[in-house]
Formats: C-alpha cells, structure tokens, sequence
C-alpha cells in the first residue's frame, strides 16, 4: 500500500500517474483537460477554496509534469497560482513584546518604521518604511522582534527565492542550483521540479 509523508506529494504521484498512464496510450493530448477532473472529481473541494482552483493547479502541475517551461533551462519552476497561502512574512513584534521605556528597537531604526501603541506600549512596525534590515531585532533584549520568513525562502541557502510584486515566490536563475529543497519545504506545493516522463515514455515506446 503506497503511504505518502504529505499531500503534496500524494497530488504530485497522482499526477505523474496520470500523464504517464495517458503517454503510453497515446491519448495524452486528448486527456490534458480531463485529467484534473480525474484527480480532483469534486463537488467539494478537499484543499484549496473551490474545486475550480483545485482544478487550475493541477492543470500547472500537468505542465511541469510534461516538462514544463522549455525556455527556463532551470528544474525547478514555481507555480505562481498555487502561491498564495503565506503570509508576506519579514520582521513582526512578536507577543512577548513588554513595551518597555528603553525603546531600544526604535533608536536602531534608520527608517523610523517603528512606534509604540499608546494604549498597550507594545512596539508596532510599519511595513511601508519597513526594508527587513533587522538591526530592531538585534537591539531588542527580549528578542520580541522575529523574522517570519516562508518555508521555501529558509530553505534557500543561497537566497535564490524572493518575493514577486504579486508576493508569489519568484527564483533567482542565476543563483539556483535546482537542489529542490524548496520544493521539499513548500507546504502548498507551489514549488515543483519538472519531469520528464514523457520523454521516457515515448523513449521505452520507441525501443525494441
């Protein structure tokens, strides 16, 4: 009985299946649109807000299964409509903020993206003039002030993924060594290697 760690990669196996099942009767032309009916049948949706978004990112892993995008040399491709679960992330006072009267964190910030409630005396970052420099996290004795990143962004040793201007991850080529651990870390999927099983496919067709 196969057992999956997540299903992420359940939907991925599912999904593999499929195109080399519909490859090796020659109908997978024909079957593209089909297919995400098959693994997402519906009416309810089981991971995502409706049936139909279900549907749109299977059909980008379909792509990415059959090989993906043939102008980007990398492995590793992001699907940007499955990205959009996480949040913006960066530097955020944490609750064990005390609201003390050093004020610390606010003297280290060139930017002055850093003021305290009135009311509660818990310090507030403004995201607008905020640019993640962290030198408010260093000067907090408290260490309230942490630095919230994605998944996928920890997991990149070289910094290679960053933030697109619609917030979806974005991957720099030129760093990226295609180790996939972004692809291991990305709990919505939304970071895919790409396949090509197709190709193996159509090569154990051709053999003899």
């Amino acid at each position: 009985m196969l057992k999956f760690d997540t299903n992420v990669q359940e939907l991925k196996y599912k999904v593999l299946k499929a195109v080399a099942t519909s490859a090796f009767e020659g109908t997978l032309l024909e079957d593209i649109y089909s297919i995400p009916k098959q693994i997402v049948p519906g009416p309810k949706p089981t991971m995502r807000c409706c049936i139909y978004k279900e549907r749109a990112i299977v059909q980008e892993r379909i792509k990415v299964a059959m090989g993906g995008d043939k102008k980007n040399k990398n492995v590793v491709q992001v699907l940007s409509i499955a990205c959009d679960e996480c949040p913006i992330g960066g530097y955020q006072v944490t609750q064990v903020c005390r609201g003390c009267i050093a004020h610390r964190c606010e003297k280290a910030c060139r930017l002055k993206a850093i003021s305290f409630d009135p009311v509660t005396r818990v310090a507030r970052i403004n995201k607008e003039k905020c640019v993640n420099c962290g030198m408010c996290a260093k000067a907090c004795q408290y260490n309230a002030i942490q630095d919230f990143k994605r998944p996928c962004e920890s997991s990149c040793k070289l910094k290679a993924i960053s933030m697109a201007e619609d917030f979806s991850a974005q991957i720099d080529d030129e760093k990226c060594v295609s180790c996939g651990a972004c692809v291991s870390q990305c709990p919505f999927g939304a970071i895919m290697d790409k396949s090509y099983i197709v190709d193996v496919v159509n090569m154990i067709k051709d053999s003899d």
